[in-house]
């Protein structure tokens, strides 16, 4: 029950943070699907850079629900 609150209390940060996520799935499964059409380089560096912006956003999410702002 106390993991429902500390949702409840930080919704908007964490809804951000998951909407964020998603977003970096969605296009690392965009390029991926249309990856002929693209360099080596730039799917190496697209896919690498949003490897690093996702695992980012996880680190911010248990952040943000474990330790998080004080009320």
């Amino acid at each position: 029950m106390d993991l429902l609150i500390l949702m409840q209390d930080r919704a908007l940060p964490l809804l951000l943070l998951a909407l964020f996520l998603m977003l970096n799935v969605v296009f690392v499964i965009g390029i991926w699907k249309r990856r002929h059409h693209f360099s080596k380089g730039f799917l190496a560096f697209a896919s690498s850079l949003a490897f690093l912006l996702m695992t980012s956003s996880v680190i911010l999410f248990m952040f943000t629900m474990f330790i998080g702002y004080n009320q």
